[in-house]
């Protein structure tokens, strides 16, 4: 049932090294556990189950998915979430999630992190996107392989779905033969949330003879379609991209291809810069990336970043204005202080360490500014090299400030 590819990917990005599994205790989560037990072992695999706290009886059934992993053999934890007076939305809860695995992960070591999904869970996703509007890349849907989605807490992991070509009926059929249990998350009938009432529509279509795997088919093929762009646009970012300290230069004259691959290639050195969590609009590209090749182009801005032409390029730097706060209500950047020893991340965009405590960093326009007690050494490096590369799944030479970039 694990897709033999995506297997193969993940032993290479894995590296030899451990494999967490996110697991809840549901069926696909407790199937995938299984499947991979059988592949790699159990001393191959560490477990990570997240306690959201929203819940009643969310903590048992974090203990009884913790006894479930430990009777096959497998090194296990719950990550209970902390909530306080944050707000609890879905999107909090996902990003609370997603920060307490990565966190899971570096504590054990793996550079990869396995999920559950199921050609289910795409069929939906592609669903609620076209729901939305979304443009093109969206319809590809869930991924096998991903770079992990939130920066900088997922930095040199990816995310595995090994299981994105079975139903979840299937899997089902799998745990009864094996004679294994499973838990209900209650919140799966919850019709609050918009993917349990795609899901039930999903299922009333079926009935009238709808295929809901199609819409999972559809997503592979715009997949393979997102793949060969991004392919396209490391090779373009190599050719005609160089890093100055904080800042990017295009040379334009190299700057070439479909739109669709110059396009994607400018949203992610604008990620780069500004190192946000998510890709401006692509319209919004679009409509930059015409201008900027126009002989005309003076500037812009877009996505916390500012272009500016330079001779028979354009370079690409932190917007200022985004950094100190905006008249239109957007909040400056808070000072960063620094722990003795352990490695911070300033703006998604520079990583340093302090030799002891004391030391805090500001910032100064588009710029940062150290400040620290004397004696007291900061080593700094930029990320922006990595953060393209990320972006783009593909693995940096030199991690530190690179962009010339190779396929792992």
């Amino acid at each position: 049932m694990l897709d033999r590819l995506t297997i193969e990917r993940m032993e290479r990005a894995a590296d030899g090294g451990p494999i967490l599994v996110a697991f809840s205790g549901g069926g696909d989560s407790a199937a995938l556990l299984l499947l991979l037990v059988e592949r790699f072992g159990a001393a191959r695999l560490r477990v990570a189950i997240v306690d959201h706290a929203l819940r009643a009886g969310s903590a048992e059934d974090a203990r009884r998915a913790l006894g479930f992993a430990e009777a096959r053999g497998i090194g296990a934890e719950i990550l209970a979430l902390s909530w306080g007076d944050q707000t609890r939305s879905q999107q909090a809860a996902r990003e609370a999630r997603h920060r307490a695995l990565y966190d899971a992960a570096r504590r054990c070591g793996a550079r990869v992190l396995a999920l559950g999904h199921t050609a289910d869970d795409q069929a939906e996703t592609v669903l609620m996107r076209a729901a939305a509007g979304s443009a093109w890349r969206g319809l590809a849907g869930i991924a096998p392989l991903t770079p992990a989605p939130i920066w900088p807490e997922g930095r040199r992991l990816s995310l595995v779905r090994p299981l994105l070509g079975v139903r979840r009926a299937e899997l089902r059929m799998l745990l009864r033969d094996k004679g294994a249990g499973w838990l209900e998350d209650p919140s799966n009938e919850n019709g609050a949330f918009e993917r349990v009432r795609v899901r039930a529509r999903l299922a009333d279509l079926e009935r009238a003879g709808f295929d809901a795997m199609a819409l999972a088919r559809l997503a592979q093929r715009m997949r393979a379609i997102a793949d060969v762009v991004d392919a396209a646009a490391a090779a373009l970012v190599e050719e005609t991209v160089s890093v100055e300290e904080d800042v990017l230069v295009i040379q334009l004259h190299g700057w070439k291809g479909e739109a669709a691959v110059r396009e994607r290639a400018l949203s992610v050195l604008i990620c780069g810069v500004a190192g946000g969590q998510r890709a401006p609009a692509p319209d919004a590209v679009a409509r930059l990336e015409a201008r900027m090749r126009a002989p005309e182009f003076r500037g812009a801005t877009l996505g916390g970043a500012v272009l500016s032409a330079r001779r028979d390029g354009v370079v690409i730097a932190r917007d200022g204005g985004a950094l100190m706060g905006r008249a239109d209500g957007g909040p400056p950047l808070k000072p960063l202080a620094l722990m003795a020893g352990e490695e911070a991340v300033w703006d998604g965009r520079l990583a340093l360490t302090a030799s002891a405590p004391g030391a805090v960093i500001f910032a100064d326009g588009s710029k940062p500014r150290i400040e620290a007690p004397y004696g007291v050494s900061v080593a700094t490096h930029w990320l922006l090299g990595a953060r393209i590369a990320h972006m783009l799944g593909v693995r940096p030479q030199n991690p530190a400030n690179e962009i010339n970039i190779r396929k792992p």
